[in-house]
């Protein structure tokens, strides 16, 4: 039974229902490897949702309208799924990296210098980390109804909204509680935030990809992550399995998309710059465009590739 009335509002009900229709079967056919790629894959893109919205910030500073940007990224990424979306995110923001430091030195910083600012982004990153398990606890486990599993997919979709008013509430906040108002003064601790709220949210990425692998026997590892090479269109089991193989090339189109981001951002930091002046060896690196791919594609296989790009975005925003 297809649930369809969520809010009660008919406009927005119907913009609902095709989530429900695509996640419905996958999150409830108790298969372990499909529970193994959902739980990889959205611990990959809650990071990236953080990474964008850290580099929301250029030159320590955003527009107001960039919260607004952050909902349409989260939006868009919904409806169309992020195989489409990240390559126009990245080619979109590639810009500020392939400038020279010493031109533009302002757009090569990450994240906010306002230590409020900074410090929001602890919480943000947490209860970003947090929030995939609206969509993936149903599938762990059999207390819930088809009612009540539906219900938690389609407030699933409300969480671009949740997540871009998140930050800014909890900057209101600190100014509400006794003590934070000290923040103000450490100008040189945003830095510290921000590297902070990525590496946590980076953490949560790496948890839940290492988490799918451990857990995927060698049969079972195969199923989770390479697309079937065909769908037979005849059982039951055609819109899980149309689920799963979407989902899976999303995978490797996410690895395609933010290997290249993330040399690019690595090749921008000074401490690569600098191991290569101290290194003779590490010049290889800094020539050879395939080697750091080659090594960017290996660790985001083991840690997923938002993990390496939030860790990656993490040391540039130590370097601030």
């Amino acid at each position: 039974m297809l649930r369809t009335n969520f809010t009660g509002l008919q406009i927005f009900d119907k913009l609902l229902v095709p989530a429900v229709i695509f996640y419905n079967k996958i999150l409830s056919n108790g298969l372990r490897p499909d529970r193994m790629l959902l739980a990889s894959l959205f611990a990959t893109m809650q990071t990236m949702s953080h990474c964008m919205l850290v580099l929301g910030w250029s030159g320590g500073k955003r527009r107001p309208w960039t919260n607004m940007k952050n909902f349409f990224w989260g939006v868009f990424n919904q409806a169309w799924g992020a195989a489409a979306v990240y390559p126009l995110y990245c080619f979109a923001h590639v810009q500020r990296f392939l400038e020279e430091e010493k031109d533009q030195p302002k757009n090569h910083e990450i994240g906010p210098s306002n230590p409020e600012e900074a410090f929001a982004l602890v919480p943000a990153a947490i209860l970003g980390a947090i929030t995939p398990a609206i969509l993936l606890f149903p599938a762990f486990t059999t207390t819930f109804s088809t009612n009540q599993r539906q219900g938690r997919i389609a407030l699933y979709r409300f969480t671009p909204l949740v997540l871009t008013l998140a930050h800014p509430l909890f900057v209101w906040l600190q100014g509400k509680i006794p003590g934070f108002s000290d923040l103000k003064s450490q100008q040189h601790a945003s830095k510290n935030f921000v590297a902070a709220s990525l590496l946590i949210s980076g953490a949560t990425a790496a948890t839940g990809h290492v988490w799918a692998l451990a857990c995927s026997e060698h049969e079972e590892l195969r199923r989770t992550f390479v697309p079937a090479a065909s769908i037979n269109t005849a059982p039951p089991t055609v819109i899980a399995d149309g689920a799963r193989d979407f989902l899976q090339w999303d995978i490797f189109i996410i690895m395609a998309t933010l290997v290249p981001m993330t040399d690019l951002i690595l090749r921008s930091s000074r401490s690569f710059r600098r191991l290569r002046k101290q290194y003779k060896w590490f010049r290889i690196l800094e020539d050879s465009f395939f080697v750091r791919a080659a090594g960017l594609t290996l660790a985001s296989g083991l840690l997923s590739p938002g993990a390496v790009l939030a860790i990656v975005l993490a040391m540039r925003a130590y370097e601030n």
